[in-house]
């Protein structure tokens, strides 16, 4: 049984807003199957709600991406032919990425095995409980504004740990980076545009996975409707994902993630409550 226009659309709109949110996507879409009374999606709706999140977190960090690649270009000349000073922060942001990467890139691997857990009712409660937690704790540390050039490397892979965490149910990658960076003492707007480019990375590896799902069913049962309901259902999220980017940034500036947290526990308590009654 496949998802109709209207629960196609809402999936799209509410996956694309999660993905985002620090509330987690997947708990969310497993939600939304049980109600919809569908088992799983296929894995070609999977790739293109994951392609439509990417773009929209490209087209967002695409500015801080610019600034890298220039701080990057101006680096391999040499010093007395520059005409213009190094952007050393630009610079030592690419550098926090990449040490992000490698905790991110670990978790790509061991996703495979954490797969099965998914669609437990009990267990994404559970990790919700854990990701209201996560979101909860920065409020009660005090602010700070390091960034990029103050950060040890052994912060940097914490922070990408925090990525890794989100392979499991009912994590926020998002809530995550942003907490973990938030107890390193990392400036919260700061940490939000550095967890966002993370996001995209993992993005990517999971679309390797989608795309591996595609070439083990097969796409000879979609129709051509289908097909464009899927994307149709992808523009949606990706707007979701953009008014979900803009929403994020403001509450990191103004109000942290505690909010979060506490939806995150209702909606934990909600799913271990429905566990017992399905």
């Amino acid at each position: 049984m496949d998802l109709n226009w209207l629960q196609s659309l809402l999936f799209g709109l509410i996956s694309g807003l999660t993905d985002i949110l620090p509330v987690s996507a997947q708990a969310h879409r497993v939600l939304m199957l049980k109600f919809f009374g569908v088992k799983d999606t296929t894995s070609l709706m999977a790739l293109l709600l994951h392609l439509s999140v990417f773009a929209a977190l490209y087209l967002s960090s695409q500015g801080q991406f610019a600034k890298m690649n220039r701080a990057r270009a101006l680096a391999r000349v040499p010093k007395r032919k520059r005409k213009r000073p190094l952007d050393v922060r630009s610079m030592m942001d690419w550098s926090l990425v990449k040490t992000m990467l490698v905790p991110t890139i670990l978790g790509l691997f061991l996703y495979r095995y954490v797969r099965n857990i998914e669609t437990n009712l009990l267990t994404i409660a559970l990790f919700l409980f854990i990701n209201g937690v996560i979101l909860y704790i920065p409020q009660f540390l005090p602010s700070s504004n390091k960034d990029s050039r103050t950060l040890s490397r052994l912060e940097g892979i914490a922070m990408g740990l925090g990525c890794t965490a989100s392979i499991l149910p009912g994590i926020s990658t998002v809530g995550a980076v942003v907490s973990v960076g938030s107890v390193c003492g990392v400036e919260r707007l700061y940490s939000l545009n550095m967890a966002l480019i993370i996001k995209l990375f993992l993005l990517a590896g999971l679309m390797v996975y989608d795309v591996l799902g595609i070439i083990s069913g097969g796409l000879e049962v979609l129709s051509f409707g289908i097909v464009f309901q899927y994307l149709v259902t992808a523009a949606v999220s990706f707007g979701a994902s953009m008014a979900g980017i803009r929403l994020l940034r403001r509450f990191a500036a103004d109000h942290g993630f505690s909010l979060f947290g506490v939806y995150c526990w209702g909606l934990a308590l909600f799913l271990f409550i429905l566990n017992l009654v399905v």
